[in-house]
């Protein structure tokens, strides 16, 4: 029998705060027993709706008393799963580095940044608005090119407009990140049951664990003040999770890499949902189970772990597959007025005073020109609008970067 604390201060059946004596069966009632997860700044608190209704484990004890849970009150709200792309890294050796950049240009309808710098062994990086990367390293051409989109990035465009891309450059994918928001659990619940050892997964022991953690497997932990984080497996691994829950609501996550990413990647282009690509990912990677069976393979899956990935197998997750609305000269129109306009009344009355204000207004068109992106220049081409060449900046470039306009920036910079 383990002595813990109770987190709620007071279990069932017992009043006021203390130790409380918990059966290795009161595993799985602290597993999905409903927490609140610590509000974030957003102010949102996740309260676990979909777990209402459950009938947890009859026999615990509290101080070596047996104690039955009752079923808890269905609650009224319900916040669905939502499942998106949070990661992809991909190469292409069939494609070189230009033709990629113009592809994307042509899609996205404006040139990119291009730095001399890198990441992974890469010496240059092509970055459109938005955060999509193309990484090249001309010395090395057996490298091949590299596309990175990262979660910010995968929020921005959307899984479709990165598959597009993807697909018509002949690419492999290195990593896939998939993850599934809103879940019926909390990190401590899961870390509960994997220290206990209920938990059927292809991650091993960990070799230099002491004494009575020998059995634990590869695993951490992270506490924080605006949240905790469980990671499971090894980040080295080609199948690697974690479960957090600092952003308001809890996300579980997988991080897959090498073949695996790239079955993955191919099951969603194919047509594959992604809510249960992600379900099949994590069923093959870990089971939270009764012990009941001497094959871990065998043991019954506990109701939660069930409920969840029977969820995302039958596509009962809203996929986030659209990108975000692009911005158009209507949208950035409305938001001057309503959000730069009353700070410019600010900037007049304070400055104008003793400026003229056209003064003003030629210094902010400068530092305008001067922070531009492609982006903007984008803008102004798609609301009929042209800037002089005396106002273009150099780098402002709707077509596709040439060879020689690459070599040029990258040796000026």
């Amino acid at each position: 029998m383990n002595v813990e604390r109770s987190e709620r201060g007071a279990v069932a059946g017992g009043g006021g705060r203390g130790s409380c004596l918990l059966s290795p069966v009161s595993v799985e009632r602290e597993a999905v027993a409903r927490e609140h997860t610590p509000t974030t700044n957003r102010g949102v608190v996740n309260t676990s709706p979909l777990m209402s209704g459950f009938v947890f484990a009859d026999n615990y004890t509290f101080n070596g008393v047996p104690v039955k849970q009752q079923e808890q009150p269905p609650r009224p709200e319900f916040v669905p799963l939502i499942t998106s792309l949070h990661w992809l890294a991909a190469t292409t050796q069939h494609v070189d580095t230009m033709t990629c950049v113009g592809f994307i240009s042509d899609v996205l309808g404006y040139g990119p940044e291009v730095r001399p710098t890198g990441q992974h062994g890469y010496t240059a990086t092509f970055k459109w608005f938005g955060g999509i990367r193309i990484l090249d390293n001309e010395q090395r051409p057996e490298m091949g090119v590299m596309l990175l989109a990262d979660g910010e990035t995968c929020d921005h465009h959307g899984f479709a407009q990165l598959a597009h891309i993807y697909q018509a450059l002949q690419m492999t994918a290195t990593r896939l990140d998939l993850a599934a928001d809103h879940c019926r659990f909390t990190p401590s619940a899961l870390r509960r049951l994997w220290l206990a050892d209920r938990v059927s997964t292809v991650c091993k022991p960990m070799k230099d664990a002491l004494g009575p953690r020998q059995h634990h497997r590869t695993h951490s932990w992270h506490s924080s003040p605006t949240g905790d984080t469980f990671y499971m497996g090894s980040r080295k691994s080609t199948q690697f999770a974690r479960c957090y829950n600092s952003r308001g609501f809890t996300r579980f996550e997988m991080e897959l890499k090498q073949e695996r990413a790239a079955q993955s990647m191919t099951a969603l282009c194919e047509g594959s949902p992604l809510s249960s690509t992600l379900g099949a990912a994590i069923a093959q990677f870990v089971k939270f189970v009764d012990l009941d069976d001497t094959n871990r393979h065998r043991c019954t899956v506990l109701p939660f772990w069930k409920k969840f990935l029977k969820a995302l197998a039958n596509s009962g997750a809203i996929t986030r597959l659209d990108p975000r609305p692009a911005p158009t000269p209507e949208r950035l129109k409305g938001w001057i007025e309503s959000q730069v306009a009353p700070s410019l009344v600010v900037y007049e009355t304070l400055f104008g005073k003793r400026d003229d204000f056209d003064d003003v207004r030629r210094e902010l068109r400068r530092i305008g020109l001067q922070n531009a992106k492609p982006h903007h220049k984008a803008l102004i081409v798609a609301g009929g609008g042209w800037l002089s060449q005396h106002d273009e900046p150099q780098y402002l470039k709707v077509k596709p970067l040439s060879m020689l306009e690459k070599n040029n920036l990258l040796h000026n910079a």
